[in-house]
């Protein structure tokens, strides 16, 4: 199946503004401290399974840039990992109403015979889906263990959290919950090839916890706080488990957080990684999470102004620079990114880039980053609204691209909102967009559905992408909506307890 339809052609325009969901971050890791003061950047928790796993390899295309040789494994030597594949055997599964059941072949891939059951045009469910169908899994694996949060393993998604694309092999990672919603931090993977979620890796063990004394958040791990405070120039910060009186809990993983848009997957290293509170990268390979404290500030000492990672951000991974780039809007600093350096593990601070609000959201697009601001929420309203501001990675320059519409500035929302939808359908040559707005005048501000033409600068409402098995928008989509090639479909993670919805182009 094509990714891109003849008669469907990209104007250079919209080349310059082309959706890629890019990917974050590198491997290093070094033994954990036994005793006294852990060192900056001091290394990885171990794996669930208490080893260091087995390599995963694998370098996928790293866009533009980069190239699909492959990483390389701890030898030395290239080693890709495999492109996306269709099963070729003749089960078709079922299409029953706007659910699809797929028809798999003996190794677990979905038949291509199958998809092209799959309607077009309309939102379809995925049958057995929901990554709350690892949760029996998760508590057969880990004896004891129990979700804290309110919202149990869907938390991990639900939670203000996104996922980290690999779209060149349909495939994505999960890693979440936070606050009172959930204490999973462990990381999974959905595979469009098999349409089945999978345990990247299990969490930490909340029987391993007897006695800690949680507030009302599952982000900061008490204990681990407690050291920071008493060793100010150590490493550690709340958002890890470290713990001195209780070993079999103090892995050095990363605690259950928000992940907002930050979370990423770096195909030349083929790791997955979040900027939110520290710097965290998990190599897919060893199977263990790094840490580095940004601008290697002691986890005791940090502010807005020393790097803390904040929320409600963005990560992105600059292949060309070999640095991840992280833009917070909730770090003190509000608009100030700054980056991190695989190679020398330098830290820098990068341009104050306005579109890092709360209310935006961002997609990448080849070497641009491009913004879409919810109409009402400007900070000055001299601002044209609705618009898209595009910073060009390799100039630091930014763009302003006002869009003609209908939209009447006194009927947009403009209460609190972080629930700005949007992203680039490469073949049709428009962005879809969803925000709330007071179309009828009645003060209900439902959200709406609508299409951008970067080349035409217009917006126009598009409901018929609402048609089918669709569900709705809600505040807390992130990422998590976004077009896959492989499958020529929009994709949509709606939430942890929900099937898979997919989208197939006309």
């Amino acid at each position: 199946m094509r990714a891109v339809r003849p008669g469907r052609r990209s104007s250079p325009w919209i080349l310059f503004l082309a959706l890629g969901v890019a990917s974050v971050l590198t491997g290093c890791s070094s033994d954990d401290p036994a005793e006294g003061n852990p060192k900056p950047d001091a290394g990885a928790g171990t794996s669930a399974d208490g080893g260091t796993g087995s390599d995963a390899g694998g370098n996928p295309d790293a866009g533009p840039s980069g190239s699909d040789g492959g990483s390389s494994t701890p030898d030395g030597g290239p080693r890709p990992l495999p492109p996306f594949t269709w099963g070729s055997g003749p089960e078709t599964g079922s299409i029953a109403g706007d659910v699809w059941t797929p028809g798999r072949d003996s190794t677990g891939l979905v038949n291509e015979a199958s998809w092209a059951l799959v309607p077009k045009g309309r939102w379809i469910e995925v049958a057995g889906t929901p990554l709350t169908t690892l949760d029996a899994s998760v508590k057969a694996a880990l004896p004891g263990f129990r979700d804290l949060g309110s919202q149990g393993i869907a938390g991990v998604i639900n939670a203000y959290s996104g996922i980290a694309l690999d779209a060149p092999r349909a495939r994505w990672w999960a890693f979440g919950g936070g606050h009172a919603d959930s204490s999973n931090n462990g990381l999974y993977r959905f595979d469009m090839a098999q349409m089945r979620w999978s345990i990247e890796q299990l969490p930490d063990n909340s029987a391993n916890w007897t006695n800690v004394p949680w507030g009302n958040t599952y982000s900061g791990y008490p204990p681990a706080e407690a050291y920071a405070k008493a060793h100010p120039d150590s490493d550690v910060y709340s958002d890890e488990f470290f713990d001195p009186d209780r070993p079999a809990a103090s892995t050095r993983n990363p605690t259950a957080r928000h992940t907002y848009n930050g979370l990423v997957y770096n195909p030349d290293l083929d790791e997955v990684a979040t900027g939110i509170r520290r710097m965290w990268r998990y190599s897919l390979k060893t199977r263990t999470w790094t840490r580095h404290n940004p601008f290697n500030t002691p986890g005791a000492s940090y502010d807005g102004s020393k790097g803390y990672g904040g929320g409600a951000g963005w990560t992105f991974w600059d292949e060309v620079r070999g640095r991840y780039m992280f833009g917070p809007t909730e770090n003190y600093n509000y608009s100030q990114w700054w980056s991190f350096g695989t190679e020398d593990k330098s830290w820098k601070w990068e341009v104050v880039t306005p579109p890092a609000w709360h209310f935006a959201q961002m997609a990448r697009v080849g070497r641009v980053l491009v913004s879409f601001p919810a109409p009402g929420h400007e900070e000055s309203r001299d601002a044209h609204i609705p618009r898209l501001i595009t910073y060009d990675m390799d100039t630091t320059k930014w763009n302003d691209i006002p869009l003609q519409s209908d939209l009447v500035r006194e009927r947009c929302y403009r209460e609190y909102f972080e629930g700005m939808v949007f992203a680039h359908v490469p073949p049709l040559n428009r962005y879809l967009a969803a925000f709330r707005y007071d179309r009828d005048g009645d003060g209900s501000f439902e959200y709406r559905t609508y299409e951008v033409d970067a080349e035409a600068r217009t917006l126009r409402e598009a409901p018929e992408w609402e048609a089918g098995a669709f569900g709705g928008w809600h505040e807390l989509v992130k990422n998590r909506f976004f077009y896959q090639a492989t499958h020529d479909a929009l994709v949509y993670v709606r939430k942890g307890e929900e099937n898979l919805r997919v989208f197939r182009l006309p």
